[in-house]
């Protein structure tokens, strides 16, 4: 129930996926409280089965690189565990406590807060006096004859809502209370497990194109067909100057740049068309938009000399290819963070992240476009090519004063979207 290691072996993908498409539905049933609805296979839900394990670690993994997903899943995932624990049998518990215990051997880190705290609970109740009591008639939901501690800051969501008493930095956990901390628990291992994974877990998807599909497939489910999250893209060559103030850093210079000297090289005209079709630019609007800019004179520094009148019928092919009307009709996808920090085909390429890529002064110039100059200086004391996603999270959570730390900028167009949601 709590997760802790992963389940080996060979496994096909349509099993996955099974396992995948068959959980989501159902705890997002059982969120909506109609759990007697579902129409899936039980056999993909049974607490502790093969594929039990593998439907949440492998939703964990795509969760782990989209906060919005993320944000969904973990709350639906925590309900399915608090749930099961309302329904749990003695030897059930005692075998959770025990199972917890038993896999704790796989922790790298068995000092680390959350670790040593699942480990002194499972400890504590695992006692055959304190364990014969908890599941003994005598004990009511107002019990306090036994009784524990932890640190306060693992459990915020009980310290909020004051459902535990504090002294000296710990909260008591009284026998009554203990499926509500096991509960936060959870909820905490999780998100933490999430953010540990997190630097791998984009490559390993883009490396596997059953993921990435699998990835975009639920992405698409939950929240497009359902429109049950996030707010779609509304760029239009209209209000494209106003809503750039929305985009992120590195989309941000391409249209300035653009709008300067009229004319991007290759792959920054290709990261940005995706880029604005996925955020809402329909296709004539995007013909329009480039035909304007391209019309126009360009600027000696610039890496493009072609022009809309004599190159019209190859920039409209490739603006309809874009948008997989032409060739292939594949559906491109805008880009991720990773690829905007690794795609610098060449030294004449103007785009990239600019945390990552960019010289300070240049980088100074284009925040204080943002920021006041103490935001400014503040950040780039901060700042560190080796992490330019935190370092975008960062100037996001300046824009929106925002003092989350639950922040992660996978892609532009996530960090868009999240901005005018």
């Amino acid at each position: 129930m709590f997760y802790i290691k992963p389940p080996t072996g060979k496994i096909s993908f349509h099993i996955i996926e099974k396992c995948v498409l068959d959980r989501l539905e159902y705890i997002q049933l059982l969120y909506e409280g109609k759990p007697h609805e579902f129409n899936g296979d039980l056999e993909y839900l049974l607490e502790n089965s093969v594929y039990d394990k593998i439907g949440h670690f492998i939703l964990r993994l795509l969760a782990s690189i989209s906060q919005e997903l993320f944000n969904y899943w973990i709350v639906r995932e925590t309900l399915l565990f608090q749930t099961r624990l309302n329904y749990i049998l003695p030897r059930q518990l005692y075998r959770l406590f025990k199972s917890i215990l038993h896999q704790s051997e796989e922790f790298k880190d068995k000092k680390g807060l959350i670790n040593k705290t699942l480990i002194d609970i499972c400890n504590f109740f695992s006692k055959p006096l304190v364990f014969k009591h908890i599941v003994s008639k005598n004990h009511t939901k107002n019990c306090n004859f036994h009784k524990t501690k932890v640190r306060y800051e693992i459990i915020p969501d009980l310290i909020k809502k004051r459902k535990l008493d504090l002294n000296a930095g710990y909260a008591i956990v009284y026998c009554s209370k203990l499926k509500e901390v096991l509960k936060s628990l959870f909820y905490t291992h999780i998100s933490k497990e999430v953010i540990c994974m997190k630097s791998k877990a984009q490559y390993t998807i883009n490396q596997d194109t059953r993921l990435d599909y699998l990835y975009y497939k639920i992405h698409s489910k939950i929240f497009r067909e359902n429109q049950t999250s996030i707010k779609q893209g509304c760029i239009t060559k209209e209000n494209i100057d106003i809503e750039v103030k929305n985009f992120p850093l590195c989309m941000q210079h391409l249209h300035i740049r653009l709008r300067r000297v009229h004319r991007l090289s290759h792959y920054a005209r290709f990261y940005y068309s995706l880029f604005l079709k996925d955020g809402g630019m329909q296709l004539k609007d995007a013909i329009n938009y480039w035909k304007e800019e391209y019309s126009k004179p360009h600027s000696c520094s610039s890496n493009c000399l072609h022009n809309w009148k004599s190159n019209e019928r190859k920039f409209m092919y490739s603006i309809r290819h874009f948008y997989g009307l032409e060739g292939s009709r594949k559906n491109y996808k805008s880009p991720t963070c990773e690829l905007m920090c690794t795609s610098s085909s060449s030294p004449m390429y103007e785009g990239g992240c600019p945390f990552k890529s960019f010289d300070v002064n240049t980088l100074k110039h284009l925040l204080s476009l943002s920021l006041s100059n103490d935001h400014v200086t503040n950040l780039l004391k901060t700042l560190s090519p080796q992490t330019p996603q935190t370092s975008c999270a960062k100037f996001f959570k300046i824009l929106n004063q925002d003092n989350s730390n639950d922040i992660v900028i996978n892609s532009p167009l996530q960090y868009y979207l999240a901005m005018i949601n």
